[in-house]
């Protein structure tokens, strides 16, 4: 038993995520569908999107209003004076800071665990009914006592392997047969008695202890360990006798031997952050906090935390630390019971408001999305964030599954308003699916091992006091469900980041963990940006291989191809098509990018800057910009991916899509183009030329190619498919068709064609009459069409109609004509008027 204990307290439990994460990551290669900002159906909808709101700013009353500013609303600023200036990309770096360095301080005080016991009978009492099967429902009176009792219950899964060894060691299970169902609160009384050294309580505790233990149903339970306690004493002595440990701790696992939550539960400093949808602005709450005895500083202020003191921190907006008298009466007060004030762990805040900064620091407007909820009081802080910030228009949650209700409950309690809740799972919808198509920016928050959180109790009663994450942080060995339970983690990870950066839409993903395993953070978003950027680069190539087999086939058909349908341009002469857009210059938009290169092999192709992710750096959010975010223990792991070049979609995206489709005429490019051998785009189709006149050239007929005017004349929109295609667009704001004219769409042989449409005639006299109205000059509007038409050919080239008529017939090829070769003979008979 000992030799267990000294190898569990040498184990790492988070050495088989490697070994886990491989098999995952080899399912996650068979997906290969993505769509790219390249894409030219994307670029379409945005066009059109983007068309219908300039129409709606065309027709607005307000010359001043622009593309981006047709569905803003006036934000309130909660503190107008703190607007913290971020280096931006497309920035210059001169002015980051100020010419007084200024340097941030800690809000932190240092702890010491007091010896003796730590947990009190109310305490004890309120752990026992959590922990009975079913349990009693417990009225908190506060959130304090509410992390008393979860802080006992950490404590207790921590030291259940020492508690489970010291009751086989004496057998109580073997003669208490009768409690083997209630094993938790075995190991709960077993611990408050090792808490209190296997002594008995004062005489003055021990009617307290009686009512209580009565009403909690632990009063057989704590007599029978009580008969048992000095073999218990002396089982758990020859376990640290026998390893050598000091302290009981050292008997645990590596990364259950930190007093974390004895600390957290000791610290005199409370965080948390001023509600901004109760408390409008920062004057409001410094009112507040000085009618409750507080003395405010702001964070610049170098004085450290003194008790009746509280400090608004440098780096998260709207956080606050305080160290109150006493935190039990500090959370009955009026700060917390009207939610003015929600007590959260700094740890969970980092993320968020790196988050709030990110459309300022891209530059970018729309929406948000958040892919899971951890954290219900951290979801919240972001969206008080985003109260102040007009470049977010809607900020969307996903993930809450079972637990919908009751966060939507939560979010109208405390009086959050701009923020849209679902039950659903991110990564439960397809590709194709249209929900996210507003979304710019991704809060990727994938359940994973929160390892590196200081402050699980934080967490727990977040969450509204989850037993079951209680037993997952404690565990001591992975199980064979410990390991299915790892590998869901790893999966949901990596199907997280990889929907995320699948959409076109999509320009920045924040990725953030709990979490001390390499495994979750660097070697998960390495990997799955290198899957993204592989993923792209094929479809570029596989786009590529398409185009150059369809040229293939044309060729081949052009041999069969008379001369008359040949286009006076040949591909053969033609150079390589082009395949990859060329790589804009550092900081040029998207929507500017310059034509695409032509290229002579496929392994030439390289991904273009608007469909390639890269690992950025996160963005200095502090006042004072010294970097001291680094050098602080934040709890969380944050990796900040992006587009190498971002679309904006804005007036210039615009202007551009125009441009391409053709609206405003053929460019001064395209004019000097014009005599340059023609390319064919794959990412992005160019607007058709004109048709040409297939004149018929007697001198170079046998070596031109009809495969590019083929191609051409396929590619080219009726006037039928031109109207149908209207009809179905509809508007994005009104849902109904766009209003379309169709007189001035008419085919111009609309009064011709109805002539011969309504005749019983056969088909090919039809044609013959159609085709001698077309062709003869001479035929009059009197003139009348006559069933004993005659015709004959005459060809100039009469000397290779010889030389044809003397080969086999095997070889004969078919005459080359043109439509001016043909003469027709004909008996008009003149109408008698």
């Amino acid at each position: 038993m000992s030799n267990q204990l000294f190898f569990l307290s040498l184990a790492d439990i988070f050495s088989v995520y490697p070994a886990i994460f491989k098999e995952q990551s080899k399912k996650l290669k068979k997906t290969k569908q993505i769509y790219l900002p390249s894409d030219e159906e994307w670029q379409d909808k945005m066009y059109y999107m983007l068309l219908e709101i300039q129409r709606h700013v065309n027709d607005s009353s307000d010359d001043t209003l622009s593309l981006h500013d047709i569905n803003k609303k006036e934000k309130p600023m909660f503190d107008p004076l703190r607007i913290t200036k971020i280096l931006s990309p497309g920035v210059s770096p001169n002015g980051r800071r100020s010419r007084t360095l200024k340097y941030c301080h800690s809000t932190t005080v240092k702890v010491k665990l007091k010896a003796g016991a730590r947990w009190t009978l109310p305490t004890i009492a309120n752990a026992a009914k959590l922990l009975r099967k079913p349990p009693i429902l417990v009225n908190f009176q506060n959130e304090h006592e509410m992390r008393l009792a979860f802080s006992l219950i950490y404590d207790v899964f921590r030291y259940k392997v020492v508690m489970s060894n010291a009751l086989n060691d004496v057998c109580f299970f073997e003669q208490h047969k009768e409690y083997k169902n209630d094993e938790q609160r075995i190991w709960l009384m077993l611990f408050e008695l090792y808490d209190r050294q296997f002594k008995g309580r004062n005489s003055e505790e021990k009617d307290l202890q009686a009512s209580l233990y009565k009403e909690s149903e632990v009063t057989d339970l704590a007599d029978v360990l009580w008969q048992h306690r000095v073999r218990l004493a002396a089982s758990i002595s020859r376990m640290r006798i026998r390893v050598g440990a000091l302290k009981l701790s050292q008997l645990l696992p590596i990364h259950l031997q930190n007093e974390k939550v004895a600390i957290a539960a000791a610290n005199p400093v409370v965080t948390g952050w001023i509600n901004p949808f109760l408390v409008r602005n920062k004057e409001e709450a410094d009112k507040i906090l000085t009618e409750m005895g507080f003395t405010v500083h702001g964070p610049d202020d170098e004085e450290q935390l003194l008790v009746q003191h509280c400090k608004w921190d440098n780096i998260c907006p709207l956080v606050i630390s305080c160290i109150p008298k006493d935190r039990s009466e500090f959370t009955k007060s009026v700060l917390m019971t009207k939610h003015y004030f929600i007590m959260q762990d700094k740890n969970f805040t980092f993320g968020p408001a790196i988050m709030s900064k990110l459309m300022d620091y891209f530059e970018l407007d729309g929406d948000i999305l958040q892919t899971h909820i951890g954290s219900p009081r951290s979801t919240a802080y972001l969206a008080a964030l985003f109260y102040s910030i007009n470049r977010v228009n809607n900020f969307y949650v996903y993930g809450a599954g079972a637990n919908l209700k009751e966060y939507r409950r939560y979010m109208e309690l405390i009086g959050v308003n701009n923020i849209r809740l679902f039950g659903d799972a991110f990564t439960s919808f397809p590709m194709e699916s249209n929900r996210f198509r507003t979304v710019v920016g991704i809060f990727a928050t994938p359940p994973n091992s929160f390892s590196a959180i200081s402050d699980p109790i934080d967490l727990i009663c977040s969450r509204g006091g989850d037993l079951s994450m209680l037993e997952v942080l404690t565990e001591s060995e992975v199980s064979d469900e410990g390991r299915q339970r790892v590998a869901m983690i790893l999966e949901e990870q990596l199907l997280t980041l990889t929907m995320s950066m699948s959409r076109p839409q999509v320009q920045f993903v924040l990725y953030q963990t709990h979490s001390i395993v390499g495994t979750e953070n660097e070697d998960m978003v390495k990997h799955v940006v290198e899957l993204i950027n592989k993923l792209a680069l094929e479809k570029h190539r596989n786009a590529y291989k398409e185009q150059k087999r369809l040229e293939a086939i044309a060729e081949a058909e052009a041999a069969n191809i008379p001369a008359a349908a040949m286009s006076k341009d040949s591909p053969r002469k033609k150079d390589k098509p082009s395949t990859q857009p060329e790589l804009p210059a550092p900081g040029t938009p998207a929507s500017t990018a310059p034509p695409l290169p032509r290229v002579d092999s496929i392994d030439l192709i390289v991904t273009p800057d608007i469909d390639e992710f890269v690992q950025d750096i996160v963005p200095d959010i502090c006042i004072n910009q010294d970097n001291c975010i680094k050098q602080q223990t934040t709890g969380s792991y944050l990796s900040l991916v992006r587009r190498k070049t971002l679309t904006h979609l804005n007036e210039k995206y615009l202007i551009r899509r125009a441009e391409q489709r053709g609206l405003f005429g053929k460019t001064e490019k395209e004019a000097k183009d014009k005599s340059r051998p023609k390319t064919v785009k794959l990412q992005e189709q160019q607007s058709e030329p004109a048709p040409q006149d297939l004149g018929y050239d007697s001198r170079n007929s046998a070596h031109r190619s009809s495969a590019q005017q083929i191609l051409q004349r396929l590619q080219r929109s009726t006037s039928a498919s031109a109207i149908r295609s209207h009809l179905t667009k509809v508007s994005s704001t009104y849902r109904r068709p766009i209003a379309f004219n169709f007189i001035r769409r008419e085919c111009k042989r609309f009064y011709v064609l109805p002539v011969y449409m309504n005749s019983t005639k056969q088909s090919i006299r039809l044609w013959w009459q159609y085709a001698y109205k077309c062709v003869t000059p001479s035929a009059s509007a009197d003139a009348a069409w006559n069933p004993n038409l005659k015709f004959r050919l005459h060809c100039s080239r009469q000397l290779r109609i010889r030389k044809l008529r003397r080969g086999p017939w095997s070889r004969r090829q078919p005459l080359r004509l043109h439509i001016n070769d043909i003469k027709l003979l004909c008996q008009v008979r003149r109408r008698s008027k």
